[in-house]
């Protein structure tokens, strides 16, 4: 692919849109061809008999009017448009809604067409329904991805605008910021002028990147390629952002809203209309029923396997640890569990023997502005910090997974002088039991700051599901072989 064409779309953000367009139609071309395909070796089976037999060709004739079907369908509902690549889109709605109708439509064409002469198997009918559905799932959320993904290696940026300096806004562009699947860079910050003059009075936000009010939208737009602009401030009314959809209307760029509630998954709200005013409304989420078992089973099962290694590998661990520095080789520490309650935890020591009573590292670690963790620790012991960064020092809290005193996700056990210092807000992560690993430690793990931290653990205990305690063991186990974050 030429350095041109790479260059075109740096600059030209309708290119890129047609590139990803064209990548996930071929793409949806060739899956769903497998689909159909797949689906006929599923009913028939690869038997000479039935290629040469005359009766294929109808599956051939179906199975290309069904594609186009689909194709077309999967066009109208934007399922090719750039701007509607994220999840919470409905994409994967969309697609189930196209297959299915798709599905209805070959079977009324086989019927009023071919009824005298060929009726299309059922279970060739069923197959492709399952088959296609799956197979565009999955290969679109892959397509996308390596599409992202060779945008950012070639350095394909989008070129963001925020507008509204808050600390909304400052929360965005410093989300924004963490490497992520997308390239994204926020240009800067633009607001009304009134609010600049109280802003520039302020010291609270002198590290962002003013660019003006906003009378210089389109200037600013034009300077910096702005792709996205996000707004995030409530200064700016109802009026405001129909003047900046119009002043923006040539300009392909996107205009987004950030509804102030980071806390929240997208999955638990729902957007409707009630007399022309547009509403969120939140589900309120329980860990109740069914999910409590499938959590119970989660825990129980995992813990088990999982104290099954720790048997195995305690002896070696022991010799290791020992051999490295005076002690013994597993450590206990009274923590706080669900609701305050006091347990006893059980990790492998990683430092020097008396290390928790050296006064001088005691004060660095329980500040605030810190992280809770000293990143050169010289109290840790060699085989301590391969421990660390392996995470393998928080193997023998499966014992107090077993006892019930953890879970294997959820917030982190809080050590007694940390969790006296809990802001009032911050003391609603106490509420449900506390887990070996957890939201914050797959997101960066010790290079996150203390705050973010606490919004993780909230954010996964208003937002629980079985999908994402699955996808937050599956996240720990790939850090583990990375060892990135940890000390």
């Amino acid at each position: 692919m030429g350095n041109s064409f790479i260059g075109n779309m740096k600059n030209d953000y309708r290119k890129r849109e047609i590139f990803f367009g064209l990548i996930l139609l071929l793409s949806d071309i060739f899956f769903l061809g497998l689909a159909f395909f797949l689906s006929f070796v599923f009913r028939f089976g690869i038997n000479p008999a039935n290629i040469y037999s005359d009766n294929i060709k109808y599956y051939f004739y179906y199975s290309i009017i069904g594609l186009l079907i689909i194709i077309i369908l999967l066009y109208f509902r934007k399922l090719y448009n750039y701007k509607n690549l994220y999840s919470g889109m409905g994409n994967n709605e969309s697609i189930i809604i196209s297959v299915i109708v798709t599905v209805f439509l070959l079977i009324v064409f086989n019927y009023y067409f071919h009824r005298n002469i060929y009726q299309l198997s059922r279970i060739w009918i069923m197959y492709s329904t399952v088959v296609s559905i799956i197979l565009l799932m999955i290969s679109r959320a892959v397509t996308r991805r390596a599409v992202l993904w060779f945008f950012k290696r070639k350095e394909i940026n989008i070129n963001v605008l925020i507008i509204g300096i808050n600390e909304e806004g400052n929360r965005i562009a410093k989300t924004f910021g963490k490497d992520g699947i997308e390239k994204i860079n926020v240009a800067g910050f633009l607001d009304k002028k009134q609010h600049l003059k109280r802003i520039k009075k302020s010291s609270e936000f002198k590290d962002i990147k003013i660019l003006g009010d906003l009378e210089k939208l389109e200037t600013v737009i034009k300077k910096f390629n702005i792709n996205r602009i996000i707004i995030s401030s409530h200064n700016i009314k109802y009026f405001d952002i129909l003047q900046i959809l119009e002043r923006v209307g040539n300009l392909n760029v996107e205009v987004q809203m950030s509804p102030s509630l980071f806390e929240f998954s997208v999955s638990r709200m729902k957007i409707f209309e009630y007399m022309g005013i547009p509403l969120i409304q939140i589900q309120k989420i329980t860990i109740k029923g069914k999910d409590k078992l499938f959590k119970f089973l989660i825990d129980y099962l995992l813990a088990i396997f999982l104290f099954l290694i720790f048997i195995i590998i305690y002896p070696v661990m022991a010799i290791l640890i020992k051999s490295d520095s005076k002690g013994p080789a597993l450590y206990s520490q009274v923590r706080y569990g669900k609701d305050f309650k006091k347990i006893r935890l059980y990790k492998f020591r990683t430092m020097r023997l008396g290390a928790d009573k050296e006064k001088k590292y005691i004060k660095k670690i329980y500040n605030r502005d810190g992280s809770f963790k000293i990143k050169d620790d010289p109290r840790i012991t060699r085989i301590g910090r391969f421990l660390r960064k392996t995470s393998l020092d928080e193997l023998p809290q499966v014992m107090n997974v077993l006892k019930g005193d953890l879970c294997i996700v959820g917030p982190r056990a809080l050590v007694i002088e940390e969790g006296d210092m809990l802001k009032e807000w911050e003391k609603k992560r106490m509420q449900v039991n506390q887990g070996i690993t957890g939201l914050w430690q797959v997101s960066g793990r010790s290079d996150i700051n203390y705050e973010e931290r606490i919004k993780l653990d909230l954010y996964y205990i208003q937002n629980w599901s079985i999908w994402l305690e699955l996808k937050i063991i599956a996240l720990t186990i790939i850090k583990m072989f990375r060892g990135s974050g940890a000390y």
